[in-house]
C-alpha cells in the first residue's frame, strides 16, 4: 500500500506494510537517504532490512523517500507524530535532522544507519567502509591486467575519502607498484545522483588505463556500471550486490549490511534492551563483506581465493589488535 504525504510543499512517498497493528507489534518508521529506492546501492540495502522485518511478522514498517535533504526532518517529525516505536534514518545527510528531532522528542527512540549523532536516545550504527574498501582494493589489484585501477567517488568529502584511502591501501597491499586513479562526481550531495556525469568519468578513467574501477557514488555509480558495458573495464560495486545490473561486468561488490544492522537494532528493542550509543560493524561481525559475483567465477582462481583469505585474515587481525 502506498500513501503520499505532503511536507512543506513536498510530496513524500510512504510505503506501508500491510500488517495489522496490535500490542505485540513494533512500529518502525524508516526515512531513506536522498536518491531513493532502486539505486541498487545504499537505499536498497537498507530496504532489504525493511523487507526482512516485515517477513518476521511482528513489525509494521513505514518507509519515506524524502527526495532532498530538506525533506528528511519533516519525515522524521511525521513518524514521531504517528507515535512510532522506533524512528530510523539513513546516511550522513540525516545528521542535522536526527539531532534536532531527537532532542525535540527525548521520549522517542531513534536509529541512525551509517552516520553518528551523539544523543542518549539515538543508536548510531557505523560500518567500517575503509576496511571493506581495503578488501575491494586488494581484489581489484588481483584481477587487474593493466596494473592500473580506478576509484570514483560521489561527493568529495571526508567520508568518501575514507573509501578511496582504503581502496588504494588494499590495492598496494597486493601490488605495491599498482597505479590508482581517482575522480569525484562533484562537491555537493547531488553528486550521488548524477549517473550521466559518472558515465563520462568512468570512460575517462578507463582511457587512462584502469581496467577495474571501484565506486562509492550512490546512484551515480549506475552510470559508471553503464559505461563499463561500452568500455574495456570492470566495476566493483558498493553497498549491495550490483552484479545483476550488468552481469559479467561487476565481479564483486563491497557490501555494507545495512539490512542486518536495522534488523539487529529492532531486535534489541523487542528484547527491551535498546539504548543510545555507537556501534561499528565490520568483517568481524559480518557488517561488511566482499560479495563475489556468480557471473565472474572464471576470475576467482584458487590463487585468488587463497589471496582473499590472506587479506581477510590480515584485516580481522588488525580489527582485533
Amino acid at each position: 500500500m502506498k500513501i503520499r504525504c505532503l511536507f512543506v510543499s513536498m510530496v513524500l512517498l510512504v510505503l506501508i506494510c500491510a500488517l495489522p497493528a496490535d500490542a505485540a507489534t513494533v512500529r518502525v518508521g524508516v526515512v531513506l537517504s536522498i536518491g531513493g529506492l532502486e539505486d541498487e546501492s545504499f537505499n536498497d540495502a537498507a530496504y532489504d532490512g525493511v523487507q526482512q522485518l516485515r517477513k518476521d511478522g511482528n513489525c509494521l514498517v513505514e518507509v519515506v523517500e524524502p527526495g532532498t535533504i530538506s525533506g528528511i526532518e519533516p519525515a522524521l517529525e511525521y513518524f514521531c507524530q504517528r507515535d512510532m516505536d522506533l524512528v530510523c534514518a539513513v546516511g550522513i545527510f540525516a545528521n542535522d535532522a536526527v539531532r534536532k528531532v531527537s532532542l525535540e522528542h527525548p521520549d522517542k527512540k531513534f536509529i541512525l544507519l551509517d552516520s553518528v549523532v551523539t544523543s542518549p536516545n539515538v543508536l548510531s550504527i557505523l560500518f567500517d567502509e575503509e576496511q571493506g574498501s581495503f578488501y575491494a582494493g586488494a581484489f581489484a589489484a588481483m584481477i587487474s591486467k593493466t596494473g592500473v585501477v580506478g576509484f570514483l567517488g560521489g561527493m568529495d568529502s571526508p567520508v568518501i575519502a575514507g573509501f578511496e584511502r582504503g581502496f588504494k591501501n588494499g590495492a598496494r597491499f597486493v601490488n605495491p607498484e599498482i597505479k590508482a586513479i581517482s575522480r569525484y562526481v562533484g562537491n555537493t550531495p547531488e553528486a550521488f545522483n548524477m549517473p550521466d556525469t559518472a558515465f563520462n568519468l568512468g570512460l575517462d578513467i578507463s582511457q587512462k588505463g584502469a581496467d577495474v574501477i571501484y565506486h562509492a557514488a550512490g546512484k551515480s555509480g549506475l552510470g559508471l556500471i553503464d559505461a563499463s558495458r561500452r568500455g574495456n573495464f570492470m566495476v566493483i560495486g558498493v553497498d549491495s550486490d550490483q552484479s545483476r545490473i550488468a552481469p559479467g561486468k561487476v565481479p564483486a561488490s563491497m557490501v555494507k549490511r545495512l539490512d542486518l544492522a536495522l534488523v539487529k537494532a529492532v531486535g534489541l528493542y523487542l528484547k527491551d534492551n535498546f539504548s543510545g550509543g555507537i556501534w561499528t560493524m565490520g568483517l568481524q561481525d559480518k557488517g561488511i563483506e566482499l560479495f563475489l559475483s556468480r557471473f565472474n567465477r572464471n576470475l576467482i582462481t584458487p590463487e585468488v581465493h587463497q589471496k582473499l583469505r590472506e587479506v581477510e585474515e590480515f584485516l580481522l587481525y588488525k580489527a582485533n589488535h
